[in-house]
């Protein structure tokens, strides 16, 4: 039986995008992999940026990558196994392409797979580059279904969600896993000790704090236009137990000393019972962990009670996706937000020692002048009530949404392109500018109104115990910086 090597691309972003991007542990590719592994195949994980993240190359002259190159996963494939390539968002289209065309030309005849979020909407792009497959929607089943259609020479012969060189069947169901069935994370086969001494992650790290990224739900309710989660989910939500949260969590105490969560789901808060489960099981079970939110949650879930039980379960962060102040442009996002919660939200957390993030899109089609005043002055009426960051990338359209095909967010050359500082957009040198100055603002409204906060702020910076994105970035920026220069004179990758 073949061996599946799961690859884990480098991290990519245009040179031009000052803000990058904030790699962390992979959690889904090692979910993936012990689903795998529990069919009974035999797998491994070449995690390119885990295994060399100080290390940053050029790639396609434009683009700055940091871990591995093609060649060097590709070496580091033996050609007797099946490559699968995880790739989660745009801008790791064109540097998978380029990993398979190195895989092949290793190895011509090695079955070659492709999977993950930004895969499922264009899997005919990497059939194109080379792979053999792509994996639509969710891996657990389809793709122990195509290897053992591998190991049986039937190839994808009557499975559905698979394309292939010979065409594609569409996905026939989205999102039907029973997640209370599937194992955990396959994370020993990634390199752990590296993620926990780089100081930062997709959530604010702790330091000298073992973390550890987990889903404890997949799939989002709602039909925000911009969003590529109706499209993947078909609207669906699916959850663990809160008994199975619960394990989850104490398998990787009791395993890898981890002692800091970071829960990634993109709506955890949608029952409000199993939130309240799990949290009351955190603390009746002394489990002395903390946790954070960094994708966020639900302004609507929320309210002082159950802010309360969350902070005493171990929240430490949250973030909140107002994405305007304006309720003109919340109708044209077709987005269900009711952003005067926000303000009393996050001052109560605040009371309670939990910090927060408001997160927060400039340039939707449609958006004018005044609702940008609007947005600006309902970040500085979040500053006075105590918000700890704000975030703004400036709006891109993604496959599968309906921003894709909008005429205002046309311009881009290659999928690489669509992050969330899009150049290409004629409008933004003016979006970026009124991205910037709302950062001064928040931050000059923010010190006049919590000045002991803003200072203790910069201490956390200056000492590595950030509590926020924030200041773990800024830290971030400097080691980057130093990365750069040590990195200078590396390879470069067309």
């Amino acid at each position: 039986m073949r061996e599946l090597v799961l690859v884990r691309p480098p991290v990519v972003h245009l040179k031009a995008d000052f803000y990058g991007s904030i790699p962390g542990i992979p959690s889904g590719i090692a979910y993936l992999a012990a689903s795998v592994r529990a069919a009974g195949f035999p797998v491994r994980v070449i995690d390119a940026f885990g295994t060399a993240p100080h290390r940053f190359f050029t790639f396609r002259r434009r683009y700055r990558a940091r871990g591995l190159t093609p060649g060097e996963i590709a070496d580091l494939t033996p050609r007797d196994s099946i490559a699968g390539i995880s790739v989660h968002c745009a801008g790791e289209h064109s540097m998978s392409c380029s990993i398979i065309r190195e895989l092949k030309a290793r190895a011509p005849f090695r079955p070659v797979i492709v999977g993950g979020y930004h895969a499922t909407f264009v899997p005919d792009d990497f059939i194109a580059a080379g792979a053999d497959y792509a994996v639509m929607g969710e891996g657990e089943n389809r793709l122990p279904g195509l290897l053992a259609g591998l190991e049986r020479g039937l190839g994808a012969e009557g499975l559905e969600g698979i394309a292939g060189r010979d065409g594609k069947v569409e996905r026939k169901t989205r999102y039907v896993v029973d997640l209370d069935s599937q194992p955990f994370a396959a994370v020993e086969l990634l390199p752990l000790e590296n993620y926990w001494k780089l100081g930062y992650g997709h959530g604010p790290v702790m330091r000298n704090v073992r973390y550890m990224n987990i889903l404890t739900s997949r799939g989002c309710p709602y039909k925000c236009s911009f969003c590529q989660a109706p499209e993947m989910s078909g609207g669906r939500w699916l959850r663990k137990s809160p008994q199975r949260v619960l394990e989850e969590i104490r398998w990787h105490m009791d395993r890898f000393g981890v002692r800091d969560f970071h829960i990634q789901d993109e709506n955890f808060a949608v029952d409000r019972k199993r939130v309240e489960e799990i949290c009351r099981g955190l603390i009746d079970g002394g489990f002395g962990i903390t946790f954070c939110f960094p994708s966020g949650l639900k302004m609507e879930t929320l309210d002082r009670e159950l802010l309360e039980l969350l902070a005493r379960a171990g929240m430490r962060y949250f973030s909140l996706s107002p994405e305007t102040g304006s309720r003109r442009v919340l109708e044209l996002m077709n987005k269900t937000a009711d952003i005067d919660r926000v303000p009393g939200l996050v001052s109560a957390a605040s009371a309670m020692g939990v910090s927060t993030c408001c997160f927060f899109v400039a340039g939707t089609p449609g958006e004018t002048d005044e609702d940008r005043r609007d947005t600006r002055r309902y970040i500085r009426r979040l500053a006075r009530s105590g918000v700890d960051e704000v975030v703004m990338p400036v709006m891109t359209p993604f496959p599968a949404t309906a921003s894709m095909n909008d005429p205002e967010l046309q311009g881009f050359r290659e999928m690489d392109e669509l992050c969330f500082s899009p150049v290409w957009r004629r409008d933004y040198r003016k979006l970026d500018g009124f991205r910037r100055w709302t950062y001064v603002h928040f931050y000059v409204v923010r010190l006049l109104h919590h000045p002991l906060s803003f200072l203790a702020m910069l201490g956390r910076i200056f000492t590595g115990r950030s509590r926020t994105k924030g200041e773990m970035t800024a830290r971030r920026m400097v080691r980057d910086l130093l990365d750069k220069l040590a990195s200078l004179g590396g390879p470069e990758v067309e």
